[in-house]
Protein backbone atom coordinates (compact mmCIF):
# COMPACT_ATOMS: atom_id res chain seq x y z
CA UNK A 1 0.00 0.00 0.00
CA UNK A 2 2.88 2.36 0.72
CA UNK A 3 3.90 2.27 -2.93
CA UNK A 4 0.41 3.37 -3.99
CA UNK A 5 0.71 6.46 -1.80
CA UNK A 6 4.00 7.52 -3.40
CA UNK A 7 4.33 9.56 -6.57
CA UNK A 8 5.69 7.81 -9.63
CA UNK A 9 9.05 9.53 -9.23
CA UNK A 10 9.25 8.55 -5.57
CA UNK A 11 8.56 4.91 -6.47
CA UNK A 12 11.46 4.94 -8.94
CA UNK A 13 13.88 6.70 -6.61
CA UNK A 14 13.09 4.34 -3.75
CA UNK A 15 13.48 1.29 -5.99
CA UNK A 16 16.91 2.35 -7.24
CA UNK A 17 18.03 3.37 -3.77
CA UNK A 18 17.47 -0.25 -2.78
CA UNK A 19 19.20 -1.45 -5.96
CA UNK A 20 22.24 0.71 -5.22
CA UNK A 21 22.46 -0.68 -1.69
CA UNK A 22 22.08 -4.29 -2.86
CA UNK A 23 24.28 -4.39 -5.95
CA UNK A 24 26.73 -1.50 -5.69
CA UNK A 25 28.88 -1.32 -8.82
CA UNK A 26 27.82 -4.78 -10.08
CA UNK A 27 26.51 -5.40 -13.59
CA UNK A 28 23.36 -6.79 -11.93
CA UNK A 29 22.31 -3.36 -10.71
CA UNK A 30 19.70 -3.11 -13.45
CA UNK A 31 19.28 -6.75 -14.49
CA UNK A 32 19.77 -9.90 -12.42
CA UNK A 33 19.92 -12.12 -15.50
CA UNK A 34 23.58 -12.08 -16.54
CA UNK A 35 22.89 -13.37 -20.06
CA UNK A 36 20.29 -10.70 -20.76
CA UNK A 37 22.54 -7.93 -19.49
CA UNK A 38 25.46 -9.27 -21.47
CA UNK A 39 23.46 -9.35 -24.69
CA UNK A 40 22.19 -5.82 -24.11
CA UNK A 41 25.75 -4.57 -23.63
CA UNK A 42 26.84 -6.47 -26.74
CA UNK A 43 24.15 -4.65 -28.75
CA UNK A 44 25.33 -1.27 -27.44
CA UNK A 45 29.00 -1.99 -28.01
CA UNK A 46 28.50 -3.32 -31.53
CA UNK A 47 26.24 -0.42 -32.49
CA UNK A 48 28.93 2.05 -31.42
CA UNK A 49 31.65 0.04 -33.15
CA UNK A 50 29.80 -0.06 -36.46
CA UNK A 51 28.96 3.64 -36.26
CA UNK A 52 32.61 4.44 -35.72
CA UNK A 53 33.51 2.50 -38.86
CA UNK A 54 31.46 4.94 -40.92
CA UNK A 55 32.10 8.01 -38.74
CA UNK A 56 35.87 8.23 -38.18
CA UNK A 57 35.53 11.49 -36.26
CA UNK A 58 35.03 11.34 -32.51
CA UNK A 59 31.43 10.67 -31.52
CA UNK A 60 29.45 12.27 -28.71
CA UNK A 61 27.58 9.48 -26.90
CA UNK A 62 24.88 9.78 -24.24
CA UNK A 63 23.97 6.91 -21.92
CA UNK A 64 20.53 8.02 -20.76
CA UNK A 65 19.75 6.13 -17.58
CA UNK A 66 23.39 5.21 -17.01
CA UNK A 67 22.77 3.77 -13.54
CA UNK A 68 25.98 2.87 -11.73
CA UNK A 69 28.13 3.51 -14.82
CA UNK A 70 28.97 -0.13 -15.51
CA UNK A 71 28.43 0.09 -19.28
CA UNK A 72 30.18 3.43 -19.65
CA UNK A 73 33.27 2.05 -17.95
CA UNK A 74 33.44 -0.67 -20.61
CA UNK A 75 32.78 1.68 -23.53
CA UNK A 76 35.24 4.33 -22.38
CA UNK A 77 37.95 1.66 -22.41
CA UNK A 78 37.10 0.12 -25.79
CA UNK A 79 36.26 3.41 -27.57
CA UNK A 80 38.79 5.94 -26.26
CA UNK A 81 38.23 8.38 -29.14
CA UNK A 82 34.57 8.95 -28.19
CA UNK A 83 33.22 11.48 -25.71
CA UNK A 84 30.75 10.04 -23.20
CA UNK A 85 28.03 11.48 -21.01
CA UNK A 86 26.03 9.57 -18.43
CA UNK A 87 22.72 10.83 -17.02
CA UNK A 88 20.58 9.21 -14.37
CA UNK A 89 17.60 10.16 -12.20
CA UNK A 90 19.00 8.38 -9.13
CA UNK A 91 21.69 10.16 -7.17
CA UNK A 92 22.33 6.91 -5.29
CA UNK A 93 23.39 5.18 -8.51
CA UNK A 94 25.27 8.21 -9.79
CA UNK A 95 27.37 8.29 -6.64
CA UNK A 96 28.59 4.79 -7.47
CA UNK A 97 29.18 5.78 -11.11
CA UNK A 98 31.30 8.78 -10.10
CA UNK A 99 33.39 6.60 -7.80
CA UNK A 100 34.62 4.77 -10.91
CA UNK A 101 36.71 7.89 -11.62
CA UNK A 102 36.36 7.66 -15.38
CA UNK A 103 38.34 10.62 -16.77
CA UNK A 104 36.57 10.84 -20.13
CA UNK A 105 32.97 10.44 -18.89
CA UNK A 106 30.75 13.26 -17.69
CA UNK A 107 28.16 12.10 -15.14
CA UNK A 108 25.21 14.26 -14.11
CA UNK A 109 21.81 13.89 -12.52
CA UNK A 110 19.02 14.51 -14.97
CA UNK A 111 15.49 13.74 -16.04
CA UNK A 112 14.85 12.09 -19.42
CA UNK A 113 11.69 14.19 -19.74
CA UNK A 114 13.64 17.46 -19.41
CA UNK A 115 17.25 17.07 -20.49
CA UNK A 116 19.66 19.93 -19.78
CA UNK A 117 21.68 19.50 -22.98
CA UNK A 118 21.61 21.89 -25.92
CA UNK A 119 19.94 20.91 -29.18
CA UNK A 120 21.77 18.59 -31.57
CA UNK A 121 24.62 17.68 -29.21
CA UNK A 122 24.94 13.91 -29.63
CA UNK A 123 25.73 11.45 -32.40
CA UNK A 124 24.34 8.49 -30.45
CA UNK A 125 21.92 8.20 -27.54
CA UNK A 126 21.07 4.84 -26.04
CA UNK A 127 18.68 3.75 -23.32
CA UNK A 128 18.82 0.39 -21.60
CA UNK A 129 15.44 -0.14 -19.95
CA UNK A 130 15.36 3.50 -18.90
CA UNK A 131 12.16 4.93 -20.37
CA UNK A 132 10.05 2.12 -18.94
CA UNK A 133 10.83 3.61 -15.53
CA UNK A 134 8.71 6.61 -16.53
CA UNK A 135 5.34 5.32 -15.39
CA UNK A 136 3.16 7.77 -17.33
CA UNK A 137 2.92 7.02 -21.10
CA UNK A 138 2.55 10.72 -21.91
CA UNK A 139 5.77 11.47 -20.08
CA UNK A 140 7.49 8.61 -21.88
CA UNK A 141 6.68 10.42 -25.12
CA UNK A 142 8.24 13.57 -23.66
CA UNK A 143 11.40 11.52 -23.10
CA UNK A 144 11.41 10.37 -26.72
CA UNK A 145 11.01 13.95 -27.91
CA UNK A 146 13.92 15.05 -25.72
CA UNK A 147 16.13 12.34 -27.18
CA UNK A 148 15.27 13.53 -30.68
CA UNK A 149 16.01 17.13 -29.66
CA UNK A 150 19.52 16.46 -28.35
CA UNK A 151 20.50 14.25 -31.30
CA UNK A 152 22.27 15.74 -34.27
CA UNK A 153 20.46 15.49 -37.61
CA UNK A 154 21.14 11.96 -38.79
CA UNK A 155 22.11 10.91 -35.27
CA UNK A 156 21.13 7.51 -33.91
CA UNK A 157 18.98 6.40 -31.00
CA UNK A 158 19.45 2.81 -29.80
CA UNK A 159 16.35 1.94 -27.83
CA UNK A 160 16.64 -1.14 -25.62
CA UNK A 161 13.28 -1.03 -23.88
CA UNK A 162 10.37 -3.33 -23.04
CA UNK A 163 7.23 -3.82 -25.16
CA UNK A 164 3.94 -5.46 -24.31
CA UNK A 165 3.76 -7.57 -27.48
CA UNK A 166 6.77 -9.69 -26.55
CA UNK A 167 5.46 -10.12 -23.01
CA UNK A 168 2.01 -11.10 -24.27
CA UNK A 169 3.44 -13.73 -26.62
CA UNK A 170 5.62 -15.13 -23.87
CA UNK A 171 2.63 -15.34 -21.56
CA UNK A 172 0.57 -17.12 -24.23
CA UNK A 173 3.28 -19.77 -24.45
CA UNK A 174 3.43 -20.00 -20.66
CA UNK A 175 -0.35 -20.44 -20.52
CA UNK A 176 -0.09 -23.28 -23.05
CA UNK A 177 2.26 -24.99 -20.58
CA UNK A 178 0.03 -24.32 -17.56
CA UNK A 179 2.33 -21.63 -16.18
CA UNK A 180 1.12 -18.41 -14.51
CA UNK A 181 1.42 -15.08 -16.29
CA UNK A 182 4.48 -12.90 -15.85
CA UNK A 183 3.50 -9.33 -14.99
CA UNK A 184 5.35 -6.08 -15.49
CA UNK A 185 7.40 -5.05 -12.46
CA UNK A 186 5.72 -2.45 -10.28
CA UNK A 187 8.34 0.14 -11.28
CA UNK A 188 7.96 -0.44 -15.05
CA UNK A 189 5.54 0.70 -17.74
CA UNK A 190 6.07 -1.19 -21.01
CA UNK A 191 5.48 0.43 -24.40
CA UNK A 192 2.42 -0.53 -26.43
CA UNK A 193 3.91 -1.19 -29.88
CA UNK A 194 1.14 0.31 -32.05
CA UNK A 195 0.86 3.51 -30.01
CA UNK A 196 4.63 3.79 -29.83
CA UNK A 197 5.11 3.46 -33.59
CA UNK A 198 2.48 6.11 -34.17
CA UNK A 199 4.49 8.57 -32.08
CA UNK A 200 7.99 7.63 -33.18
CA UNK A 201 7.31 8.18 -36.89
CA UNK A 202 7.32 11.94 -36.37
CA UNK A 203 10.71 11.87 -34.64
CA UNK A 204 12.79 9.09 -36.19
CA UNK A 205 13.08 6.71 -39.08
CA UNK A 206 13.99 3.06 -38.64
CA UNK A 207 17.70 2.49 -39.15
CA UNK A 208 19.80 -0.52 -40.04
CA UNK A 209 23.50 -1.12 -39.61
CA UNK A 210 25.73 -3.13 -41.92
CA UNK A 211 28.51 -4.86 -40.06
CA UNK A 212 31.78 -5.34 -41.92
CA UNK A 213 33.28 -7.41 -39.12
CA UNK A 214 33.49 -11.18 -39.31
CA UNK A 215 31.41 -12.87 -38.11
CA UNK A 216 28.66 -10.26 -38.43
CA UNK A 217 26.75 -9.25 -35.35
CA UNK A 218 23.06 -10.22 -35.66
CA UNK A 219 21.22 -6.92 -35.35
CA UNK A 220 17.87 -8.57 -34.64
CA UNK A 221 15.20 -6.43 -32.94
CA UNK A 222 13.94 -9.20 -30.66
CA UNK A 223 17.47 -10.39 -29.95
CA UNK A 224 16.47 -12.17 -26.73
CA UNK A 225 13.39 -13.99 -28.08
CA UNK A 226 14.81 -17.52 -28.12
CA UNK A 227 16.51 -17.11 -24.77
CA UNK A 228 13.31 -15.81 -23.18
CA UNK A 229 11.34 -18.71 -24.59
CA UNK A 230 13.79 -21.23 -23.15
CA UNK A 231 14.35 -19.51 -19.80
CA UNK A 232 10.80 -18.25 -19.16
CA UNK A 233 8.71 -20.99 -20.84
CA UNK A 234 10.62 -24.21 -21.55
CA UNK A 235 12.74 -24.36 -18.39
CA UNK A 236 9.97 -23.70 -15.84
CA UNK A 237 7.57 -26.02 -17.70
CA UNK A 238 10.11 -28.86 -17.39
CA UNK A 239 11.09 -28.17 -13.77
CA UNK A 240 7.59 -27.11 -12.64
CA UNK A 241 9.30 -24.26 -10.84
CA UNK A 242 9.72 -20.52 -11.11
CA UNK A 243 11.81 -18.74 -13.73
CA UNK A 244 15.43 -19.37 -12.81
CA UNK A 245 17.69 -16.64 -14.12
CA UNK A 246 21.20 -17.74 -15.07
CA UNK A 247 20.19 -21.43 -15.14
CA UNK A 248 22.61 -23.79 -16.83
CA UNK A 249 19.82 -25.13 -19.06
CA UNK A 250 19.00 -21.64 -20.37
CA UNK A 251 22.66 -20.84 -20.88
CA UNK A 252 23.14 -24.08 -22.83
CA UNK A 253 20.49 -22.98 -25.33
CA UNK A 254 21.79 -19.40 -25.51
CA UNK A 255 23.54 -20.24 -28.79
CA UNK A 256 20.16 -20.32 -30.55
CA UNK A 257 19.58 -17.49 -33.04
CA UNK A 258 16.73 -15.16 -32.10
CA UNK A 259 13.46 -16.54 -33.44
CA UNK A 260 9.95 -15.18 -32.94
CA UNK A 261 8.76 -12.43 -30.63
CA UNK A 262 8.88 -13.83 -27.10
CA UNK A 263 10.94 -11.26 -25.23
CA UNK A 264 9.59 -7.97 -23.88
CA UNK A 265 13.11 -6.51 -24.10
CA UNK A 266 13.70 -5.41 -27.67
CA UNK A 267 16.40 -3.38 -29.41
CA UNK A 268 15.20 -0.83 -31.95
CA UNK A 269 17.60 1.44 -33.78
CA UNK A 270 16.35 4.81 -34.97
CA UNK A 271 17.79 7.69 -36.96
CA UNK A 272 16.72 11.25 -36.30
CA UNK A 273 14.73 12.72 -39.18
Amino acid sequence: MAELEMTHDEVILQHYREVAEKYGDSSRSSMEDDFVRGKEIEWIENTLRVLQESHPASLNVLDLGCGNGFVLQLLAKTHPSCHFWGVDFSEDLLSIARDRNLPDVNFSRGDARRLSFVDEQFDLVYTERCLINILDPTEQIAGLREIARVLKPGGYYLMIECFTDGLQNNNKARADCGLPLIKEAYHNKYFEKAAFLNVIKDLFTAAELSDSAAPPFPFHNNFLSSYYFVSRVLYPSITKGEVARNSEVAKFFSFLPPVGNYSPIQALLWKRV
